[in-house]
């Protein structure tokens, strides 16, 4: 195994990195806080189950918020003893925080509009300002969604990138409040605001498991297909094949290829097999160099990881 404390995880350009994100998502926190609080008063002026399960989604954006703005502070915390790879997952944790708030406020929203079903409280009143006021909070969320999303996925942050699509998804949500609000004025059945306050719901659920599923698959070190893909052309490109030479260094064979990819962090290992009269000095010049291209197609450089190489002579399979 080739060791290079000369290429430390931590680079300058991380500390930029986390001013990036954490403004981004004090940003998110800031003005979820106001948009919530704009959704609760479009609630009360239109006692509209549509407009309340909107208005429930905004709390729980503002809960993930705050959840993101704390995962981003500790998953830029450096690698240390207890944590020799870094604190990526917490981001991890805080999107799979924001799944189940999500799946929360969805149940809450269904209750509620089967509550007013079953007992015919469906009266709504105020639906101009309601209207007014849910269009420039959708607008809001639509514009801060877009850009959270942006940024996680420049800088590799889940965090940022499940908030960003969960107040994308506010915004919908609020398109879709506001088009209950219009069809009970245009009918006067006053019974479409329930349901469409469930489908709303619905709406919901599908993105919390989506955001489950994502954050849970890498809590659990689900293989990166793009990094294998990237790393395995690599290693291929240096092993000599019929009308095609070595790139240099080259080497003999590969195997034992696992990739793990944490947040915005790219961890490699690899064996690989060369000449079995080469020295320990020759063997690790070559590693390192593989190892160094590896980091910079995955930009560990910049965001964190590395690659590690184990060297054995050609035939062997060591463990």
């Amino acid at each position: 195994m080739a060791e290079r404390p000369e290429r430390a995880t931590a680079t300058p350009g991380g500390h930029g990195h986390f001013r990036t994100e954490r403004n981004a998502a004090a940003w998110a926190l800031g003005a979820g806080a106001a948009i919530m609080v704009v959704k609760l008063v479009a609630w009360r002026l239109t006692g509209s189950s549509a407009v309340h399960g909107d208005a429930m989604e905004s709390i729980v954006n503002v809960a993930a918020s705050a959840m993101a703005l704390w995962a981003v502070v500790q998953a830029h915390r450096p690698a240390d003893r207890t944590h020799p790879y870094g604190h990526g997952r917490f981001e991890f944790l805080s999107a799979s925080f924001e799944g189940v708030l999500i799946g929360a406020a969805a149940a809450t929203i269904i209750w509620e509009a089967v509550q007013r079903l079953a007992t015919g409280t469906t009266e709504l009143r105020g639906i101009g300002w309601g209207v007014a006021l849910l269009a420039t909070t959708a607008a809001a969320n639509a514009i801060l969604g877009w850009r959270l999303v942006r940024t996680g996925r420049r800088l590799g942050s889940a965090a940022l990138d499940a908030d960003g699509w969960h107040l994308l998804s506010d915004a919908v949500t609020s398109i879709g409040a506001i088009a209950a609000l219009v069809a009970v004025r245009a009918t006067g059945l006053a019974w479409i605001d329930p349901l469409a306050a469930i489908a709303l719901a619905a709406m919901l659920v599908v993105l919390a498991v989506r955001t489950l599923r994502r954050s849970l698959g890498q809590l659990v070190d689900e293989q990166d297909a793009g990094d294998y893909e990237t790393v395995r052309a690599i290693l291929d490109a240096h092993v000599a094949a019929p009308g095609r030479p070595a790139r240099e260094p080259a080497i003999l064979g590969w195997h034992k290829l696992r990739t793990r990819h944490v947040g915005r962090h790219h961890w490699v290992d690899f064996h690989l097999q060369v000449d079995g009269s080469l020295d320990v000095r020759a063997g690790h010049a070559i590693a390192s160099a593989i190892e160094h291209e590896i980091e910079v197609a995955l930009g560990c450089g910049t965001d964190g990881g590395n690659a590690t190489a184990h060297v054995e002579p050609a035939g062997s399979r060591a463990q």
